[in-house]
């Protein structure tokens, strides 16, 4: 049985999971810093919110609507 880093088969792909796994480690390492060092630095202050004055409300014309389809009943044949 062959070692798993020095043996002849597959070296390519053990290079590339190898280089795979740091990689995504560091992204994750990035990813996780960003995150929880990125909130310590944000200020407390907080941005005062400038009301804007509402429009007054307009009374729209009603809606115009169709004569009224009721069912009736079928006649009896």
């Amino acid at each position: 049985m062959s070692d798993f880093l020095h043996g002849n088969e597959m070296k390519s792909q053990t290079i590339a999971a190898v280089l795979a796994t740091v990689i995504g480690l560091a992204v994750a390492v990035y990813a996780f810093a960003y995150v929880f060092v990125g909130d310590t630095y944000k200020s407390d202050s907080r941005v005062e919110r400038i009301e804007v004055p509402k429009a007054p409300v307009v009374q729209a014309m009603p809606i115009v609507r169709g004569p009224v389809v009721r069912d009736l009943p079928l006649p009896e044949k």
